[in-house]
């Protein structure tokens, strides 16, 4: 996930630039998935976006009194937001709440997205492993984890179901038990073998009709090495299109499923 500790793979600690490097972005463009093509020159040339609603946002993150330590991806917020505002408008205001998982939640800034977004209509469900002296020892997570709880006191949803450890292990129990959910944000481990695992076992997890978001598809190397998102996005969209229609694509795809997959 994107922490600011690997600026070559991580989007910028601000609102507006990324922080890869222009060769890194060329290579990204010279790969582009000829059958995602069309929809992001249709996102990118689009007049469906929202330039007011990310300085909003972090007006309203100080005011609340959020303990974030950096912005990225606040530059995703003017692509997404109307595209959010338009999956939510066909889901009735009185109705249940929308259930809504996010892999990859670090500090929580995206939760509190959500909430200023969609205030008490997200029922909330969360997978990240922060600290685990095992499999994730890095000495930073140890404070992450308690900011992310704070923050999460400071939001509407009362509840947020969470499941510390890594996507791979928890979303096959999910699968097992039964889950359903209407809206999945997916920015966990950005290795191809991980985000592939992520993206089919969401997809069978997906209601349809639901969407799912999947953050930072130009990262076609990933933070340790090996082939990264784009590779995993692009197979997955090769074997199962048939199943989604596309959405939007920019630094992220996203996708709402049209039929159920066969298992």
């Amino acid at each position: 996930m994107a922490d600011g500790t690997t600026p070559a793979f991580d989007a910028e600690l601000t609102d507006a630039v990324d922080a890869r490097g222009a060769g890194a972005k060329l290579r990204s463009l010279g790969k582009i998935n000829p059958r995602l093509a069309p929809q992001l020159a249709r996102t990118m040339l689009g007049k469906a976006r929202d330039n007011d609603s990310a300085p909003a946002f972090s007006a309203y993150c100080e005011t609340k009194g959020f303990e974030f330590t950096s912005a990225w991806a606040a530059n995703n917020i003017p692509f997404v937001a109307p595209l959010l505002r338009d999956f939510m408008a066909r889901r009735p205001a009185g109705g249940p709440k929308t259930r809504y998982m996010e892999i990859g939640a670090y500090e929580g800034r995206n939760l509190a997205f959500m909430d200023w977004m969609f205030p008490d209509r997200l029922d909330v469900t969360v997978i990240d492993p922060w600290f685990d002296e095992g499999l994730n020892p890095e000495e930073k997570y140890l404070a992450v984890e308690p900011r992310f709880h704070r923050n999460m006191a400071r939001t509407t949803f009362g509840k947020v179901a969470t499941h510390k450890g890594f996507s791979t292990y928890e979303l096959p129990k999910m699968l097992e038990a039964g889950d359903k959910f209407d809206l999945i944000y997916v920015d966990g481990s950005h290795t191809a073998l991980a985000v592939m695992i992520d993206l089919c076992c969401c997809a069978s997890l997906l209601e349809v009709g639901g969407m799912m978001v999947l953050d930072d598809y130009w990262h076609d190397i990933s933070e340790i090495g090996g082939p990264g998102v784009k590779q995993a996005v692009d197979h997955f969209h090769a074997a199962f299109g048939r199943y989604f229609e596309v959405a939007a694509v920019y630094r992220q795809v996203a996708l709402v499923k049209t039929a159920e997959i066969p298992r």
